[in-house]
């Protein structure tokens, strides 16, 4: 896996444990999720959206590793239109996820701090 890849792994570890990572039914609705609110970010409508499932899903199920690699040559093309460095925007949220886990920890040291 690529460095990005493997800390990206790190955070869903340190924040929904592993043994969501791998339950497939948990990523494949939490990635919908993902991907339908940057349709709707782009400007994409339910009623488009509902088109698109339907057409999706009326054709025989790919490989992941063949649609993973579509997947990503869409989202270089996203960037690419809205002028955003898709590898920087993914960092930037891994930043974001760890500073959120900081956050957390020091709120959980000063209350044990207080309750002592």
């Amino acid at each position: 896996m690529s460095e990005y890849q493997n800390r990206a792994v790190e955070l869903l570890i340190a924040t929904i444990g592993e043994e969501t990572i791998l339950d497939s039914a948990d990523r494949r609705i939490r990635f919908l999720r993902q991907a339908i609110e940057l349709f709707q970010a782009m400007g994409g409508s339910a009623q488009e959206a509902s088109a698109v499932v339907s057409a999706a899903m009326s054709t025989p199920a790919p490989v992941v590793s063949a649609k993973l690699g579509d997947l990503m040559s869409e989202l270089a093309g996203i960037g690419y239109a809205h002028d955003i460095d898709m590898i920087q925007a993914a960092y930037n949220t891994l930043d974001q996820g760890w500073q959120r886990i900081a956050v957390m920890e020091t709120g959980k040291t000063a209350e044990r701090a207080r309750s002592a």
